[in-house]
């Protein structure tokens, strides 16, 4: 609970500056989401399949665009985290740009540790969120140690062995926490691109504490 409360708290003081952070991703998710809503009542694959021919032109670019930002953010919260925990001054968007530097080793130990969690889900869905807070470190290794791909989930899972229960708590409150938000807004918002901005709101409002859970143990087994 400690840690909980400690990561909301930290998110408080500092809102400003993630709003900033995460507002490019979010608004090009949005997009993306609204991009596709014509096809969310489609029933019949071939009229989905013709839809995304149709628009391969705008869906592609802008899927490769979400993807860089995506794996982006996600080390750019490290960056951001490590940055005001020594306040040392760095823009948002500079936190940003130093993750998309380090695209492709976020992407693969992104990839890898997915493969772990869907195998976790495969064993009854309990332990996938056991395996994804071992993993939860690898973009602090990627991003404030300059790891690779397999050390830094290697590590990783080396360095929370003693931590495993808290992590796995601590996973499933954000992640419910999560969820019982979006099913609120869900049932009081139509579908539209309202709905999409406070979906997307609800996401990044939450994940960004959630983040810095796992920068703190990151820091606290660093000392």
């Amino acid at each position: 609970m400690n840690q909980f409360n400690q990561a909301w708290n930290f998110y408080l003081r500092n809102w400003k500056f993630f709003i900033m952070l995460s507002a490019p991703v979010m608004m090009l998710e949005v997009a993306m989401a609204s991009m596709i809503m014509p096809i969310q009542g489609a029933t019949q694959p071939e009229d989905i399949l013709d839809f995304f021919n149709e628009n391969l032109v705008f869906l592609g670019p802008i899927s490769l665009l979400g993807m860089v930002l995506s794996m982006a953010f996600m080390g750019a919260l490290f960056v951001a985290y490590a940055s005001i925990d020594s306040k040392k001054e760095v823009e948002p968007l500079g936190a940003l740009f130093a993750g998309i530097r380090k695209f492709f080793p976020l992407l693969g130990a992104y990839f890898l540790a997915s493969i772990g969690v869907f195998f976790g889900i495969l064993l009854l869905i309990l332990p996938a969120f056991y395996v994804a807070g071992r993993l939860c470190l690898f973009p602090a290794f990627i991003m404030l140690e300059n790891k690779g791909v397999i050390d830094s989930l290697k590590i990783s899972w080396e360095k929370t062995d003693e931590h495993g229960s808290i992590l796995f708590g601590l996973t499933i409150a954000f992640f419910a926490l999560t969820m019982i938000f979006a099913s609120i807004a869900q049932a009081l918002i139509a579908p539209g691109l309202t709905q999409l901005i406070v979906l997307g709101i609800i996401e990044y409002v939450i994940v960004i504490p959630w983040g810095y859970v796992y920068f703190s143990l990151y820091k606290s087994l660093a000392r």
